[in-house]
Formats: C-alpha cells, structure tokens, sequence
C-alpha cells in the first residue's frame, strides 16, 4: 500500500508540474512573438531618441586655458584616481575621474566631475541634466518638468545611481533619464516601453525587479524543470518494469 501511495503522489506531482510548466512555456511563445513583431525601436523606447544616431563631436577645447591632466589631479590629492578622461558635457570640456573603474554603467559610480578650464566641481544639475536630455530627443513635445531620483526606480532597476528624471509633453509621454554622477543618457521611457517592460518581465520572470533573469523564480522553475523531468523518468522506467508498453 505505501508503494502504491508513493506512485500515486509522483503521479500528482507530475501532472501539477506539467501544469505549471507549459502555462509558463505559454508565456514564453507568447512574449517571444511579441518581441519578434514589435520593432526594435518601440522596444527600447528609441522612437523620438536620436542619441543612437548621432556620430560623436569633436573636442573643441582651448588648448591655452585647458589644464593638464597633473593639475586637476592636484586638485584631489586624497583621491586615487585609476582614470582621467577629457570630454564635452552640454558643451563644456570636462576632466571625468573614475576613482574605480566600474564595468558597467549601471553600477555605482566612483566619479567625479572637474571643468577642465577652472578645475572646479561640474556637477550635472537640473539644468544641465534637462539640456543632456533635450540634447538626445526628437519628438514633436515640449520640456515639462525634471525630478530626481535618488533611489532605483522600476523602470531602471538594476541603476544604482542617482538620475534625473526629465519629463516631455508627447502622446507617448516620454521621460528621459540621465545619470546624475557623470551626466550620460541611460535612456528613454514612454507608453510602449511600459508594455515592453511588463512583457520582459513576464518573459524572464522577473517579479522581484531585479532587471535580470538570475531571479529566485527562475531559480525554482528550474528545480521544477528538473523535479518534471525525474518524475517523468521515474513513470517511464515504472512502465517499463510493468511491461505497460506494446509494440
């Protein structure tokens, strides 16, 4: 009787599992021809976002007032610098120190900013922030309002640092963000990226907003993939024992 029970329950939990299992393979064909139908655009919120496009300008620096890269570091002698580059930010030439060097942008930043004519701070404030963000949109709306986020938000969840949140007046109510540490575009969100969102997040099982598909859920759907399969195998060689099948 206790090996009867003992089949049985494997029986259960191989229905159940099957279950589960293709409701989630469902989600998966369906989000996956959502993806293929969808323009890549839409996707990523790229549809008044010209950034992409624009090939990078030319430094145009006065070399007789530019300081050396020894002078700016002078100016932070607490500081161990691993990197120091030059670049325009909203049309100012600006010295970026990396005080460690981070691998992606999304991670927390280690920088600081210093105008590279007066070695002063360069903070990305409000209005250079809603600058960068005009700078990078070619939509039909106007600048509406700016906010900044000093936590994560779920439309970036995996941003560690601070962003400004600039708001645009379109139908597709665009909002663009840019960091707030070294004043780089982390991109654009509007109407069709919330749909695209919600269907990543289905597609990767991302519930927890993590922005990334090494999640707890997919975690157990894959210890659940396993358990389906060693109960299959199970049912098959039981089969097999009972000479269940016929030529």
């Amino acid at each position: 009787m206790q090996t009867k029970s003992v089949r049985r329950w494997i029986r259960v939990l191989h229905y159940w599992l099957g279950v589960i299992v293709s409701l989630q393979l469902l989600i998966w064909l369906i989000t996956g021809v959502y993806f293929n139908l969808t323009p890549h655009d839409e996707l990523k919120g790229m549809v008044y976002n010209h950034s992409h496009h624009i090939e990078p300008k030319a430094l145009k620096i006065d070399p007789e007032r530019l300081l050396s890269a020894e002078e700016v570091l002078a100016l932070s002698p607490n500081n161990t610098v691993e990197q120091l580059t030059l670049q325009m930010i909203a049309g100012q030439p600006v010295y970026m120190l990396d005080n460690q060097v981070q691998r992606y942008q999304h991670q927390c930043q280690q920088q600081s900013l210093r105008h590279a004519y007066s070695g002063k701070p360069f903070v990305i404030d409000r209005h250079i922030a809603t600058q960068l963000a005009l700078n990078s949109y070619m939509g039909p709306g106007e600048f509406i309002s700016i906010n900044k986020l000093e936590k994560a938000h779920t439309e970036w969840p995996k941003q560690c640092n601070p962003m400004w949140q600039v708001n645009m007046a379109d139908e597709l109510e665009t909002r663009i963000y840019i960091n707030a540490v070294n004043g780089q575009l982390i991109g654009h969100k509007n109407q069709q990226t919330q749909v695209a969102d919600f269907m990543f997040k289905l597609h990767f099982m991302d519930y927890l907003h993590q922005g990334s598909f090494n999640n707890p859920f997919s975690w157990l759907f894959g210890l659940m993939m396993l358990i389906l399969s060693l109960t299959g195998l199970y049912w098959v060689i039981e089969n097999l024992i009972m000479k269940r099948y016929r030529v």
